[in-house]
């Protein structure tokens, strides 16, 4: 039988959801101190969430050929401003929405990521960037957490395991210290995590496979998205079989993503 993968969120509607993730992240900055840790495992400020998600806009910008204008990293202020980190950031998505309106999602475009080359890889990749960045600004603000719509959270489900975890650990050299397989099954969707010494390989499953894992967690997609993000302990979704293969699994993400 052939796997159940999580549906394509249409590009239009990603580009939408983008802009409200902005919104409520921004909304979130009024009350809040710039130096309040972000709960969960980024490690960062509030002040250094925001400015790291302007950061990733303007990586983005470069990477889509966006003018050297545009795409120009900007000086830290000093003092730090969270009036002046969140106008970066405003201002870079704007500038990469933009970008975004003028070309197809199918268009032709350099990532680091081997199996998409198109615009819609930097849609999705900025859409899910801001989507956990502004679920930390909530948190550390006190705000109550807007919910995830579920396709959403499947599609970043997905994103984390394949391009983070299948891939970019990988890329930057980071292996297992034991062989080991994860089973992670979202409703319909699940995913087979294996890892062994040389590589973490990460494939769309049926979820009965899945479950045949050495270690199965499962869980509904909002919180096994934010999970996966380490921005949600490990009571928020269900675990079964190795626990050391999901401490494995929880600590090659952190590494894949940091």
């Amino acid at each position: 039988m052939t796997p159940h993968p999580p549906a394509a969120i249409d590009p239009g509607r990603m580009l939408d959801l983008i802009g409200i993730e902005g919104q409520l992240l921004t909304a979130a900055t009024h009350d809040v101190h710039p130096d309040v840790p972000v709960p969960g495992a980024s490690g960062r400020t509030v002040a250094e969430a925001i400015w790291f998600l302007g950061g990733q806009c303007e990586d983005a910008l470069s990477w889509m050929g966006a003018s050297e204008q545009a795409a120009r990293a900007w000086a830290v202020p000093d003092p730090v401003s969270l009036r002046g980190v969140t106008a970066r950031f405003t201002a870079r998505l704007a500038e990469l929405l933009a970008e975004f309106g003028t070309r197809p999602p199918q268009d032709a475009c350099p990532t680091w990521w081997p199996e998409e080359h198109t615009v819609r890889f930097w849609i999705r990749r900025t859409l899910h960037a801001t989507t956990v960045h502004r679920v930390d600004v909530q948190a550390a603000a006190g705000v109550r957490r807007t919910a995830i719509d579920a396709d959403l959270a499947l599609d970043g489900i997905d994103e984390a395991l394949r391009l983070w975890l299948g891939y970019r650990l990988h890329a930057v050299g980071i292996t297992s210290t034991r062989p080991c397989s994860v089973g992670v099954a979202v409703g319909d969707a699940a995913w087979l995590v294996h890892a062994d010494l040389n590589r973490t390989f990460v494939h769309r499953a049926e979820p009965e496979r899945a479950r045949s894992a050495d270690a199965v967690i499962t869980g509904d997609p909002e919180p096994m998205y934010l999970w996966l993000w380490g921005r949600l302990p490990d009571r928020e979704i269900g675990t079964a079989g190795d626990q050391d293969a999901v401490a494995q699994l929880w600590g090659l993400l952190r590494l894949a993503t940091r």
